[in-house]
């Protein structure tokens, strides 16, 4: 795995031994940011916050600090996985830039210093855990008017989200589906 463009462009990064993570893999990443650099998502990353749930190795937030990101939170409980999140931040000389957050994405309770840009959720695919992780970062005030939130899964089944949230774009590469999700706005 490694980083795919920007300041760190073809950085290699560790992954966690195990079976308690699966990182994205390198085409999906790609896709992913390469939809995030076009114009419908102008300055969403640049200079922002960006959050990586269910962080793993850090593989998504780590790719947007090399794109210009401000500061990447990653939330991430599993302790294997911390391990090789903080040795990936300081290969890349990133601990300027990044916050490691130990708790459960889902339950956490941090206040927000600001809005985040972007979310960027990647939970296991077989729990349903995108939900509550969208709700806790709202109630700590993450998720502005302008945050966008992507959510990978492996079913093309739109996963539940909550009602002040709207699911504006779906993409499917593989087995994996990316979810794009902003907050509602009044429509008249």
């Amino acid at each position: 795995m490694r980083i795919i463009s920007g300041e760190r462009r073809g950085a290699k990064l560790l992954t966690p031994k195990g079976t308690n993570t699966r990182p994205t893999r390198g085409r999906v990443k790609e896709a992913l940011f390469n939809i995030l650099s076009g114009h419908q998502f102008i300055n969403i990353i640049t200079r922002r916050i960006v959050i990586d749930a269910f962080a793993g190795s850090g593989a998504l937030g780590l790719e947007a600090l090399s794109r210009g990101a401000a500061l990447s939170i990653f939330i991430e409980n599993h302790q294997n996985a911390i391990k090789t999140l903080e040795q990936n931040i300081r290969k890349l000389d990133y601990h300027h830039r990044a916050r490691i957050i130990r708790a459960d994405a889902c339950t956490i309770d941090i206040p927000a210093i600001e809005e985040a840009g972007l979310v960027i959720m990647d939970p296991p695919y077989d729990l349903d855990l995108a939900y509550p992780c969208m709700e806790a970062l709202k109630k700590g005030g993450w998720i502005g008017d302008e945050t966008i939130l992507v959510l990978e899964h492996g079913s093309s089944k739109e996963p539940d989200h909550p009602p002040w949230l709207e699911c504006f774009k779906i993409q499917k590469y593989g087995v994996t589906y990316l979810f794009f999700y902003r907050k509602k706005t009044d429509r008249i």
